[in-house]
């Protein structure tokens, strides 16, 4: 009932994906930075009669001078944490992870790269200011793949999901106006990790990163994080957003936590305006406490523990430690596990056995010795017997 006198506007989303500002926003400021708000100028009118105006998820990192008529008065409330990275004067990426990221992540990152890099025929590509219709759809639909089994794993799914179709009308236009991009790290020829971000003056936000599990061992979500920043820093960048969710990436990487706030505007001299206002903050406040009590998390752990889980593909495996060789190789089926997707379920413990030895997928040979029940695993220098949990 209260939502028929409140005209809403989300910030955030508009600000990135629609390239617009609302009216009340007369300057904009961030790391001694002005947008130049008068191209990013939203014309949306609260024409409707609703004596209040919510602009949700202002993020906090936006020095605002905010111009509105007299009598008209602002409030406003905390809503949630964002994460981003204030790259500031940062001269190349050394410099930021030197200065910011601990070394035990360095370390880590570092070694998962070399694996990556030597397990595999990859290359990083950039997708920003051109993109043929072809490759757009590929990468799109193979976002898609990814998002949808990557949440199916942890009983989720992700928000962008459920307007899927509004990102693939959208952002093929947008990168060619250089306001979008798709970050691909590729495994030959195939995408294995993908990032949606979207570009609004000298800030990029990481909207939509997501990659194929099987290759989990590899961390590609934090090689891809350095990548996307080091562009960001070689082309004079000076944020790159991470958006809310305090997820551990983004802890890891990020040197800057912000606030995202809700803005109420509404007449001083209404009777009903103050009420809706007061009603917005209540409701408001209380999901930010239930959030705090970790109510949200037992409740998704409550809704697994009941659900039926989607399928994802992985089955479970654990290593023969009793195994030692394999004689005769001959009385044994050599699986080609790349080209069949029956059995797909064996590219992960591959993926695995190459980050663990540091083997080329191309110099692996896989044999079944019993059914979808036992395989061994031969590199060049190694060799190890997996068995599934069926």
């Amino acid at each position: 009932m209260v939502s028929k006198f409140i005209a809403k506007r989300n910030f955030y989303f508009s600000f990135f994906e629609k390239q617009v500002v609302p009216s009340p926003y007369k300057t904009l400021t961030y790391s001694g930075h002005a947008l130049p708000v008068s191209e990013y100028r939203d014309n949306f009118k609260n024409t409707g009669g609703t004596p209040v105006l919510c602009v949700e998820l202002f993020p906090s990192y936006f020095d605002a001078i905010i111009e509105v008529p007299p009598g008209v008065k602002v409030e406003k409330i905390f809503r949630i944490n964002g994460f981003c990275i204030n790259i500031g004067d940062t001269q190349d990426i050394n410099s930021y992870i030197k200065a910011n990221i601990k070394s035990n992540l360095r370390t880590v990152l570092k070694r998962k790269t070399k694996g990556l890099e030597t397990s595999f025929d990859i290359r990083y590509k950039l997708y920003y200011g051109q993109i043929n219709k072809e490759d757009y759809d590929f990468l799109m639909q193979s976002l898609h793949g990814m998002l949808t089994r990557r949440f199916n794993q942890r009983d989720d799914q992700h928000e962008s999901l459920k307007r899927w179709d509004s990102y693939v009308s959208s952002v093929f236009d947008l990168i060619h106006e250089k306001k979008a991009s798709l970050y691909v790290i590729y495994d030959d020829q195939k995408p294995i990790q993908i990032s949606l971000n979207y570009h609004c003056d000298k800030i990029v936000f990481l909207a939509i990163p997501s990659y194929d599990i099987d290759y989990a061992k590899f961390g590609l979500g934090n090689i891809a994080v350095q990548k996307i920043l080091e562009w960001s820093i070689n082309n004079g960048y000076k944020i790159l957003d991470m958006g809310y969710g305090a997820f551990d990436y983004k802890l890891k990487w990020c040197n800057h936590t912000y606030t995202l706030e809700h803005h109420l505007f509404y007449q001083k001299g209404s009777y009903i305006a103050p009420i809706i206002v007061g009603v917005i903050s209540l409701k408001t406040r209380l999901v930010n406490f239930l959030v705090s009590k970790g109510v949200n998390k037992f409740y998704h752990s409550l809704r697994s523990k009941f659900s039926k889980k989607p399928e994802t593909g992985e089955i479970e495996y654990y290593l023969d430690e009793t195994f030692k060789e394999l004689s005769d190789y001959t009385n044994h089926k050599r699986i080609d596990f790349m080209n069949h997707d029956s059995y797909s379920f064996l590219k992960k413990p591959v993926y695995d056995f190459l980050y663990t030895n540091l083997e080329h997928i191309a110099k692996v040979e896989v044999y079944e010795v019993q059914e979808n029940l036992s395989y061994v695993i031969k590199g060049p220098k190694n060799i190890q017997k997996i068995v599934f949990k069926r």
